[in-house]
């Protein structure tokens, strides 16, 4: 079956095995007509390409007797076929394609795949070469730089250009060395926080670092320091254990007087039991979060309370939380919250990012960080439907990971649409985000 013919103005400038007759040449591109028109003035073959051209000009005559203006034509399909009929060479002969054929089947020649050998075509990869199409496997498979390769480790197709530094960073069969050194050797990345979990170097907390145990070692040698320090274990429990009862009771007894005067002014209230209740609830959740913020102690899990919302959105400021560890003696870190947005959230959400400190333990402790941390946006009327999102320091840059060195900070490592507008502002019988101005988070490790 043909092909359709090219749109090209004017005739066919091919190369014909024998000269065209002169009865299916253009009398005004003097080439065989496309889609020729027969004048109805003189009996004259021309290009209907042609004839709209005459036609947009100011003369508008016919070319030939110049007689008749605002001249007719009409479309001769009997000279068209002759036309497709008449044989041509391929247009890549001088590069050596020895095909000749029908006019009406050069596109079909030079379009497919199994045509013309010789006919240039875009790489099929889209580097943007045009290839002959007798080169084209050749090149597609080991000349061109977006060809597909497959990975040593995990056998995955990639593109060549990022088989050597991209893909290395997210290859989960890579072999890594265990950074402990330790005799195993290398292990899959897939495998290695596994491996960590039970590697015998991996320098890891006395079991019981909750209640002051600052010594760490490698797990190798943990039960050893359970059997020699066993008294000294009990004795720290027995003293943490007396600590949390005494600040227990004082927290308790402040809480109760606070529900006490509550209550007290609420039945003085005209409400409905039902919501008696529910604002009962909600208000003892709300005094709960902001007396955990202000007595924190800084280790995670920690809740930090951002106020003076409104100001900081107006204001397009960056608000930065009180500095916290992530463990005691641990990795000192800070909240950083841009109530305006930042970047892609600019203007629609609430942009939330992790920062590493300088801290007065870094040289006791490992690097890059390699941690796993859950912020969550706590809802203020009850203990559920809080909004979470988790930031894993695994696939963080190094200059958000690393050892701070410089400055006080590292860069940033977060989110920029963390939460948008529209939900932090919606309130419902389930969930309420910001109330009185003000918004807490909470920090925990995963």
């Amino acid at each position: 079956m043909a092909v359709a013919m090219s749109n090209s103005s004017g005739g066919y400038d091919h190369q014909f095995v024998n000269a065209p007759p002169s009865l299916v040449v253009c009398v005004v591109c003097h080439l065989p007509s496309r889609d020729p028109h027969l004048t109805e003035c003189c009996g004259h073959i021309i290009c209907k390409s042609c004839v709209d051209q005459i036609k947009a000009s100011r003369y508008n005559a016919c070319p030939m007797c110049r007689k008749v203006k605002k001249f007719q034509t009409v479309s001769n399909k009997q000279i068209d076929r002759e036309v497709k009929s008449l044989l041509v060479y391929c247009t890549n002969k001088e590069k050596g394609c020895e095909w000749q054929g029908e006019l009406n089947y050069i596109n079909n020649h030079l379009g497919n795949s199994d045509g013309c050998q010789f006919e240039e075509v875009k790489c099929s990869n889209e580097c943007g070469k045009m290839i002959e199409r007798r080169y084209l496997t050749s090149h597609v498979e080991t000349e061109c730089p977006r060809r597909k390769v497959n990975c040593w480790f995990c056998n995955e197709r990639v593109d060549n250009r990022y088989i050597n530094y991209y893909h290395k960073e997210v290859c989960t069969k890579l072999p890594l060395a265990c950074p402990n050194k330790c005799e195993v050797g290398t292990v899959p990345r897939e495998d290695m926080e596994a491996h960590r979990k039970k590697c015998p170097l991996e320098i890891i907390q006395c079991e019981y670092h909750n209640v002051g145990c600052e010594v760490r070692m490698a797990r190798k040698d943990e039960e050893k320091h359970k059997k020699e320090k066993m008294e000294d274990h009990l004795m720290m429990t027995q003293l943490k254990l007396a600590k949390t009862e005494r600040k227990l009771e004082s927290t308790e007894q402040q809480f109760e007087k606070r529900v006490n005067r509550l209550e007290v002014m609420m039945q003085q209230m005209v409400i409905s039991g039902e919501r008696q209740e529910e604002l009962l609830v909600s208000t003892r959740w709300f005094l709960h979060l902001s007396s955990v913020a202000a007595s924190c102690d800084q280790v995670c899990p920690v809740i930090v309370k951002m106020t003076q919302f409104s100001k900081q959105q107006q204001g397009n400021a960056r608000w930065y939380s009180e500095p916290f560890y992530t463990h005691k003696k641990g990795y000192k870190m800070c909240l950083r919250v841009d109530a305006a947005g930042n970047g892609r959230g600019e203007g629609t959400h609430l942009s939330v990012f992790l920062y590493l400190m300088k801290g007065p333990h870094d040289d006791e402790l490992r690097w890059p960080l390699r941690e796993k941390f859950e912020v969550k946006l706590l809802n203020q009327i009850s203990d559920s439907e809080h909004y979470r999102v988790s930031c894993s320091y695994d696939n963080a840059h190094s200059y958000s990971a690393g050892r701070v060195v410089k400055h006080d900070r590292a860069e940033g490592w977060g989110f920029d649409k963390f939460i948008s507008n529209e939900d932090l502002h919606k309130n419902c019988a389930k969930y309420h985000f910001l109330k009185g101005d003000c918004i807490f988070f909470r920090l925990c490790k995963v």
